[in-house]
């Protein structure tokens, strides 16, 4: 059977990447793409899954690269994130047989333009970590959860998912289960990140602590366990406090944390482990931060270089 029926379909591909081990992220990120796709099609008047159409799915394509929100386009990330819920979506359907032809196999997604992520200076880093006031409840967490974004290299959402038996103070590490791309890896704790994790736990979770069976391990001023949205929130509102002249979110402290251990001599291999890349070619991309850097250095510092400048 393949009758439109959006919250149907929605079920039922959410199913299918729970029981794939999709992450929790990648679940979110695909649902958020199918959503848009399936009000689509019924402002169309399609009547199923089947009737849809190659060109149909070409035309919703367009569709992104015009639509607007909040009198601005959709960044090419945001249409990209979209069309690969789809893409995802109809190989789920021909995969189980609801239609014949994977309309959106060869579907081509834009492509973004690589640039060299955002990274901190050690000093920056330091500026944004000084921030948190250590005398309340909410400046111990928020200073811990910047030790453990920093300290470990965890993604916002794998912080956001930590629960209490995840985390082994006595190794120390914290077991990330079903990151991205639904593996699981351990990470361990540095001494900072621990001695603050430590203090977060024992002295100011249980007070904000609202429900005793609650297991996440970051919660809200409310008790509730932290969603992303508030934890960009909150490093955006320390970077703003520590005068940060860049955009900074969760991810820039894992991009620090790996561009300032390369620069410290750490390999490639191990940092791949530590972020859960799945690939040594992800991780070789902050590489090129040093690169950038030393091209600097060698403008600024090279004799031909000033000499040049003359």
């Amino acid at each position: 059977m393949s009758t439109l029926d959006p919250v149907l379909w929605e079920e039922r591909f959410r199913d299918h990447l729970e029981v794939r081990g999709r992450s929790a992220d990648t679940v979110t990120t695909y649902l958020m793409g199918v959503r848009p796709f399936l009000r689509f099609l019924e402002e169309r008047g399609v009547a199923s899954l089947g009737a849809v159409t190659r060109e149909l799915v070409e035309t919703y394509r367009t569709e992104l690269f015009y639509l607007k929100y909040r009198g601005r386009p959709l960044s090419l990330a945001t249409q990209q994130a979209r069309l690969a819920g789809v893409k995802a979506f109809f190989q789920f359907l021909a995969r189980r047989g609801f239609v014949l032809v994977d309309v959106a196999s060869g579907l081509e997604l834009p492509r973004r333009k690589a640039g060299l992520p955002t990274v901190l200076t050690e000093a920056e880093m330091q500026r944004l970590l000084d921030v948190p006031d250590p005398a309340t409840l909410l400046g111990v967490r928020d200073r811990t959860l910047l030790e453990v974004l920093y300290g470990t290299g965890i993604r916002n959402g794998e912080l956001c998912a930590l629960t209490l038996d995840a985390c082994d103070l006595a190794v120390p590490a914290l077991r990330i289960l079903r990151g991205k791309g639904g593996k699981s890896r351990v990470v361990p704790l540095g001494e900072e990140a621990l001695a603050w994790l430590e203090a977060y736990l024992g002295q100011v979770r249980p007070r904000l602590l609202r429900s005793a069976g609650e297991t996440a391990v970051f919660l809200s001023k409310d008790g509730r366990p932290l969603a992303r949205p508030t934890l960009i929130d909150v490093v955006s509102r320390l970077a703003r406090k520590a005068t940060l002249q860049k955009k900074i979110t969760p991810h820039v402290l894992r991009h620090s944390m790996a561009t300032h251990m390369l620069r410290r001599g750490a390999g490639l291999r191990q940092l791949q482990v530590l972020l859960g890349h799945s690939s040594s070619a992800v991780t070789e991309h902050y590489t090129r931060v040093e690169i950038a850097d030393l091209r600097r250095v060698l403008k600024r510092c090279h004799p031909r270089e000033r000499r040049m400048r003359a």
